[in-house]
């Protein structure tokens, strides 16, 4: 079994956001268990990103992996839009994003979605074949699936509860994942455990999130 400890990978839910100034959710967990922690969360950031993430720092050198994508991932964009990463990072490729963005904008402008099609920025068969590569690549180690949290832009909640739901059935099908779910609990008192940008978590959020994650360690691997 790997002993070096836990590592995060995820988007801006892990990494943290700036001028935050409470606990995230994978260093209480961390910490709870008395392992260090390596954070690979990146703003904006998708399971393409993970795939990326995985090669940098394999999750086989640590006991525990957390992952935790999906609010980007099952984003709603037109058919055939162009997809730049942000992991491993480059100023050419920020460049082609700042090029995407405005694509988006006019895009929205001319209704492509309506022209073209609408699908999910990571559509879900891919969403799940990234999740599924990483998770086998490593059978001792013990991956913790987290899901999402919802969105006060309501309109995304019912993509990211479909998400959610594969990540949960994913996990069902692996010897080594398990699922972390605090979706309803953050909802349920969302003033307080969402920002008031409608998608990052407010420290209730990261503790309630973290709470799950220890509970289904505690529950499902240490049993």
């Amino acid at each position: 079994m790997p002993d070096r400890g836990c590592i995060a990978y995820g988007d801006c839910n892990t990494e943290g956001i700036a001028g935050f100034s409470g606990e995230l959710w994978p260093d209480r967990v961390a910490h709870a268990l008395g392992l260090p922690l390596v954070n690979c969360g990146h703003t904006m950031s998708t399971t393409r990103e993970l795939r990326r993430y995985t090669r940098a720092f394999p999750p086989s050198d640590y006991r525990f992996a957390f992952i935790q994508y999906g609010l980007v991932d099952s984003w709603l964009t037109f058919r055939g839009a162009p997809y730049v990463l942000y992991y491993p990072d480059n100023p050419l490729r920020k460049f082609a994003r700042k090029w995407v963005k405005t694509l988006k904008k006019r895009a929205r402008r001319w209704h492509l979605q309506d022209r073209w099609g609408p699908v999910e920025q990571v559509p879900l068969g891919e969403y799940l074949s990234h999740l599924r590569a990483v998770i086998t690549s490593a059978p001792a180690t013990q991956f913790v699936l987290v899901g999402t949290a919802p969105n006060l832009d309501e309109p995304r909640n019912p993509r990211i509860q479909r998400y959610n739901r594969a990540l949960a059935e994913l996990a069902e099908r692996l010897d080594n994942a398990v699922y972390a779910d605090a979706y309803v609990a953050i909802w349920a008192d969302r003033e307080r455990t969402l920002m008031n940008d409608g998608t990052h978590l407010a420290d209730e959020g990261h503790r309630i999130l973290a709470d799950a994650v220890l509970d289904v360690i505690r529950r499902r691997v240490a049993a």
